[in-house]
């Protein structure tokens, strides 16, 4: 029965609450902006208050475990209908209708869906299509919906108070609650890390603009700074490292297209940031690459290898389409998967661990998340998902060619290198699997292909 209530609910969202309210929206650009700035907090919202589920299986280790309604891809349905049913602007050039990288996106989706035919457990092949197709829509959103400077500055607003708002939950998580890692109101604290060094990609590089001033200045230092905070107490030596790299490189982009007072102070200010990280982060820094160091010391090799391996076999058994989307947590683990949870029982056995079956009923899933796609969706899958990258990654060049010295251009070269650090990263983390970092990825990428969009439609009014 209660199923059978978030159904007509997910229906009514889907069906009902999304076309009227874009309707409601299609002429006031105003509250569109109001819309997608909230978009772009919602990742960083408690799961439970942005999705719910159908068909919930809890115990399922995968990286879907029901059929999952969120409020982000209602709100970016309820977007796309208002920009497609809008006015269009007298200058603004008549945009494509859809971004460049939809169909290869969905073209992953139905290759994994195609996947059905070898999975284990088809239902939940459907599980992890459902979500992942749905998903698009928030791709489409974004891109749809960028157009201009004035777009650009309520997105990164709407970002940058999640951010403050994150720090202080993460402050309050280790000074009133006693917690060591912090991870927020993420479910983990890496996607909590992952979503901080990317968002401060984006508005640190906003921040960089001369036209950026007043409060929404304030307010991205604040939201540069309180990532670097979340990020510390995740105690995420890879994030750490990311949003390091990620500041140096968006400060050396500033300094090649117009070094002043501004990039100046952020020079300073960024070495003073340095200096007190290094003073008063530096014993949990120390304490957790203890905890690596006495791991590596009593274990010949780690885990995240065994399991890879496991993802190689599935891969040799099934090459093309994989052993199933969303299938590898029951592949990996008795008692159906005993031929692949062998290889975890095999290391365990060279650790002098006694081997008893009940213990490897819940296997681990592996950490990379390109090693997933080949074990799930096969080289068909993982290779398209491999090209919706780079094609995100061309968006994001052509975004920064054409944007050049406007707030645009800044913001998509911040978005370039979140990306740029972000997909290396999934070779040990498979963070986009999850539904608030999917989301939150998809609109920085869809905000990319949007750019292109822009930019395309500019040379179609030029030519005429």
């Amino acid at each position: 029965m209660k199923d059978l209530i978030k159904f007509l609910l997910a229906f009514l969202l889907y069906g009902g609450l999304a076309p009227l309210l874009g309707i409601a929206l299609s002429t006031r650009r105003k509250w569109q902006r109001v819309l997608f700035g909230f978009m772009m907090a919602m990742p960083s919202l408690q799961p439970g208050r942005i999705t719910f589920m159908l068909g919930s299986i809890d115990t399922y280790r995968g990286h879907a475990k029901g059929f999952e309604v969120s409020f982000v891809e209602v709100f970016a349905l309820a977007l796309i209908i208002a920009v497609l049913k809008g006015p269009r602007e007298p200058s603004m050039p008549r945009r494509p209708r859809l971004p460049r990288g939809t169909f290869i996106y969905l073209t992953f989706c139905f290759i994994g869906l195609l996947s059905i035919f070898n999975a284990w457990e088809a239902s939940y092949v459907l599980m992890a299509f459902t979500r992942f197709v749905k998903a698009a829509l928030i791709f489409v959103a974004a891109a749809l919906y960028l157009r201009d400077d004035k777009d650009m500055r309520a997105a990164i607003a709407g970002l940058a108070i999640s951010m403050v708002v994150q720090a202080y939950i993460c402050l309050k998580m280790r000074y009133l609650e006693g917690y060591f890692q912090i991870k927020g109101w993420f479910e983990h604290q890496n996607p909590m890390s992952m979503w901080a060094y990317m968002s401060a990609c984006v508005v640190f590089a906003a921040a960089m603009h001369k036209e950026v001033k007043g409060k929404l200045l304030l307010l991205c230092l604040a939201a540069f700074a309180a990532a670097g905070l979340c990020v510390l107490l995740s105690v995420s030596r890879a994030a750490l490292a990311a949003y390091a790299i990620g500041a140096a490189v968006v400060l050396f982009m500033a300094w090649i297209r117009g070094p002043g007072m501004r990039t100046t102070m952020m020079t300073l200010l960024g070495m003073f940031g340095a200096t007190l990280v290094l003073l008063f982060a530096m014993d949990s820094i120390n304490s957790r690459l203890k905890e690596v160091k006495e791991s590596k010391e009593k274990y010949a090799e780690d885990l995240r290898p065994v399991l890879n391996r496991q993802c190689k076999a599935m891969l040799n058994d099934y090459p093309l389409l994989g052993i199933g989307w969303n299938n590898y947590g029951i592949a990996n683990s008795r008692p159906r998967g005993f031929k692949y949870s062998d290889i975890l029982e095999e290391w365990d056995r060279e650790r002098g661990f006694a081997i008893i079956d009940e213990n490897y009923w819940t296997n681990p899933l592996t950490e990379s998340l390109y090693w997933l796609l080949l074990a799930e969706n096969g080289w068909l899958g993982w290779s398209f998902f491999l090209l919706f990258e780079g094609m995100t990654l061309w968006c994001g060049l052509q975004a920064v060619r054409h944007g050049g010295k406007s707030l645009l251009g800044y913001a998509s070269f911040g978005i370039l290198v979140a990306l740029l650090i972000c997909y290396p990263h999934g070779m040990v983390e498979r963070i986009l699997t999850q539904t608030k970092n999917l989301a939150h990825w998809l609109m920085l990428a869809g905000m990319l292909a949007g750019m292109e969009m822009n930019r395309r439609a500019s040379g179609v009014a030029a030519r005429r």
